[in-house]
């Protein structure tokens, strides 16, 4: 399958989620400031909204998501990451950071202290 095609699932399996949560989803007619959605959120702010999709895990127990190009921008105010083999999905506040990391289960070593967890991020952030 084209990554284009994986892309386009991950947003709509977003856009569905997002949906069933109660929130307005508003999208762009072109993606040229790295704004994938508009997300409403339920104290009427507005967030801006950038998707990324994941395959596969480039480590064993965690998602990584390159976010340099979105740094200092100023464009992004979540995340959303949908992670297809398992069809689950985090929404991310962004930090301003050029990657983030979210494990999906204890590493070989068992460290726990310092990780972001996958599932802490399931509900949409209202910032409020």
């Amino acid at each position: 399958m084209h990554s284009m095609m994986k892309g386009r699932i991950g947003e709509l399996a977003i856009r569905q989620d997002l949906l069933s949560q109660g929130y307005n989803v508003y999208l762009p007619e072109v993606d040229v400031t790295q704004v994938d959605m508009i997300v409403e959120t339920q104290s009427f702010a507005i967030r801006r909204v950038q998707i990324k999709c994941v395959t596969k895990l480039r480590r064993g127990t965690a998602i990584e998501v390159d976010t340099t190009k979105y740094k200092d921008t100023n464009r992004v105010d979540v995340v959303a990451i949908y992670y297809e083999p398992k069809n689950i999905i985090a929404y991310v506040p962004y930090e301003n950071t050029h990657a983030i990391s979210l494990a999906l289960s204890t590493g070989k070593n068992n460290q726990t202290k310092g990780r972001k967890w996958f599932y802490s991020y399931e509900y949409f952030p209202d910032f409020s």
